[in-house]
């Protein structure tokens, strides 16, 4: 979703449905009719939250039992390849299906849906599921490994789940309060927490090519700040050729050059944003990220964020 929130408060299952879409991509969403206290089928109703967390989408859904689907024919190629991760808080276990791979979700227990195929989740009555909706690009080369966990229960009694849960959870009772560069940040910790939570008890060993693109990017963040940081200079200090190094990030989904530009304008991004760096120059803050043409700098900003660094300051 695009910056902002959302609030909708005691919904129709059709407004359940458009909210969901708009948040992440087309869903088909249905009523369970459950029955109240009496016998009779109780009205449906739900509560949804959500908001934009850096460049990932978090939501929150209470209410009523219902079925979303992912169908085939909702599947477009223009849409984002996200994957969906939720965390179910509901006293009853959610059902839940992609391919071949059938589980159910308890209280407490994450559960990835992969968005570029259909999938069946159910959801029993008085529901409560954070959901966060994130591109695989934003995820790197973890992402494959997070997908391979599709429609399998991960329970998130400890170490670095746990960890991951507690913050989703305070997340989802603070969508509102989150605005400007404290939103870019809690955004980038709830990529780093998602990695970790999802790839520490992957199974099997991430295979070479793999491990080396994860060193050469933690090397680059390391070194963003350096304007001579290109796909010649990283590739030399791993001793691999830069045709090399644009195969193995070709690979990963994203090529280097381009990763490292995103890289440098969200930190950009994010420091104009931040009241902190008012006594900066934008030319300061973009050479604090390796940028020093101040072309590049416009062309970059107005190209990822459709706005200038004077607009993105004024914006806040």
């Amino acid at each position: 979703m695009n910056g902002g929130a959302l609030h909708v408060h005691q919904a129709s299952v059709g407004e359940l449905q458009t909210a969901a879409s708009t948040v992440l991509a087309p869903l088909a969403v249905t009523a369970v009719a459950a029955p109240d206290a009496v016998g009779h089928a109780s009205a449906f109703r739900a509560d949804i939250d959500a908001a934009a967390v850096g460049r990932a989408a978090v939501a929150r859904i209470r209410g009523s039992a219902h079925l979303v689907r992912r169908s085939t024919r909702a599947i477009s190629s223009t849409d984002p390849e996200l994957l969906k991760i939720t965390l179910h808080g509901s006293s009853e276990p959610a059902a839940v299906g992609q391919g071949d791979t059938r589980s159910h979700a308890h209280r407490g227990d994450f559960v990835v849906l992969d968005m570029t195929r259909p999938y069946r989740m159910a959801v029993p009555d008085g529901c409560d599921v954070l959901a966060v909706g994130i591109s695989r690009t934003e995820l790197g080369p973890h992402a494959g490994l997070v997908a391979a966990r599709a429609a399998c229960r991960l329970p998130a009694g400890s170490g670095a789940q746990a960890v991951f849960s507690g913050f989703l959870r305070g997340l989802g009772t603070h969508l509102d309060e989150l605005a400007g560069p404290a939103q870019a940040h809690v955004g980038d910790a709830l990529v780093s927490l998602l990695i970790a939570a999802f790839t520490e008890t992957a199974p099997g060993r991430a295979d070479t090519a793999t491990e080396l693109v994860d060193r050469i990017r933690v090397y680059a963040l390391a070194n963003i700040s350096d304007p001579s940081l290109c796909v010649e200079s990283v590739a030399a200090a791993h001793g691999i050729s830069g045709r090399q190094l644009h195969r193995l990030f070709t690979r990963s989904g994203t090529p280097f050059a381009a990763w490292l530009r995103a890289e440098r304008l969200s930190r950009v991004r994010r420091d104009l944003l931040d009241p902190a760096h008012d006594s900066r120059t934008t030319a300061a803050v973009a050479a604090r990220w390796g940028i020093h043409d101040p072309r590049h700098l416009a062309r970059g900003l107005r190209s990822h964020y459709g706005r200038t660094a004077r607009e993105l300051r004024l914006d806040r």
